[in-house]
């Protein structure tokens, strides 16, 4: 990433989240705009190796001992969505409004469970994603991540974030 502004600059500019503490409807306001047009692209531009990334994290979160571990997962599955996208420019903003929404996230309450449940919401949604993106689908890849960030948002809003 240092080469990407290098190019334009001496100077590299420091991250903006180590100082910034968003409230947490901006953030996933942003995610709302981001990600599904993320996985619209991603339809259109995965290779193979992007579609079995998206199904090894898939298949490795809904196997996750534990909350840590899920996590793992899930941040690789959405960072995976952005690289299938095969666009750096978009794969940039994705980890920058990543990086802001993980520090965000700790020490974020849980409902006591050491791992998520079998039906924990984002295995389906994320396999929907998957399998949407597989298909070459666009709408349907747009429409599934729109729905797995509105099911995220409201998980957050009822827990307390």
């Amino acid at each position: 990433m240092a080469g990407f502004y290098a190019a334009r600059s001496r100077t590299i500019p420091p991250p903006p989240w180590t100082n910034f503490a968003p409230p947490f409807s901006e953030v996933l306001r942003a995610r709302s705009l981001l990600e599904p047009s993320l996985a619209r692209e991603a339809a259109v531009h995965a290779s193979a190796a992007d579609l079995e990334e998206l199904r090894l994290c898939a298949v490795n979160g809904r196997k996750a001992d534990s909350w840590r571990r899920y996590e793992t997962w899930d941040n690789r599955f959405h960072r995976a969505v952005a690289t299938a996208t095969q666009n750096r420019v978009l794969l940039l903003l994705f980890d920058n409004l990543n990086n802001v929404r993980r520090a965000m996230a700790w020490g974020r309450r849980r409902d006591g469970s050491p791992r998520p449940e079998p039906d924990h919401h984002s295995f389906e949604q994320h396999d929907q994603i998957v399998a949407a993106i597989r298909d070459r689908d666009p709408d349907a890849a747009e429409k599934a991540m729109q729905i797995h960030i509105a099911a995220v948002g409201r998980s957050l809003l009822e827990s307390g974030k």
